[in-house]
């Protein structure tokens, strides 16, 4: 029962983090728009992180990439910015690219509007399912951070509070087994091969 409730709060959360992100990627992208901001959005993508190597690929090579970049390494990232005892510190790993595609959604409806709408279209299946996998990650480190600050915070009090870091970390490996990498997988797929098949009937190839 304390599981289910537990889980439940996990879910509940990840909702709030998706809803945050996805918000923050819209407002991002209307200014950027407003704005007519002129960036060579290309060269700035592609200095980030692997996505110059991603965009080289192609089938199943770019899938197995973005399962080893979005399952693996980001992932261990946040994990290890959760460790440090400040709260929403990990979310940075998903705010920051949240807001490059805010901004790269309101340069290219700033350049056309019915190619950016497409775009938005082709992007949404893997987006929805990528961005909800990091939130519900987001979500359980949560969890473990609240657990690391409540530690510390027990060395200076003589009331201490109890708490399982044991079950905790059971429960996270759970979810993240069953749930978050899965969904990692099928956004790969679904970005790779979907968004292409959208994008091309859009533009009726």
């Amino acid at each position: 029962m304390l599981l289910y409730l537990s889980n439940k709060t996990i879910f509940k959360r990840a909702s709030k983090f998706f809803l945050f992100l996805t918000s923050l990627s819209l407002v991002i992208a209307l200014i950027t728009y407003m704005l007519s901001l002129k960036i060579d959005f290309i060269k700035i993508f592609e200095s980030i992180g692997d996505n110059e190597q991603l965009i080289q690929l192609n089938g199943i090579q770019k899938v197995e990439a973005f399962i080893l970049n979005n399952g693996f390494k980001v992932p261990l990232q946040m994990l290890i910015l959760s460790i440090i005892p400040i709260q929403f510190l990990y979310l940075l790993n998903i705010i920051i690219p949240s807001a490059i595609i805010g901004i790269a959604f309101g340069i290219i409806l700033e350049v056309d509007a019915v190619k950016g709408m497409q775009v938005l279209v082709s992007s949404m299946p893997y987006y929805i399912v990528e961005v909800f996998a990091f939130c519900l990650f987001a979500a359980i480190l949560y969890e473990l951070n609240q657990f690391i600050r409540i530690k510390i915070k027990n060395i200076f009090k003589k009331n201490k509070v109890k708490i399982s870091f044991k079950n905790r970390s059971l429960e996270a490996v759970k979810i993240y087994v069953l749930f978050i990498l899965p969904m990692m997988i099928i956004a790969a797929f679904l970005e790779t091969y979907l968004a292409e098949i959208l994008f091309a009937f859009f533009n009726g190839k």
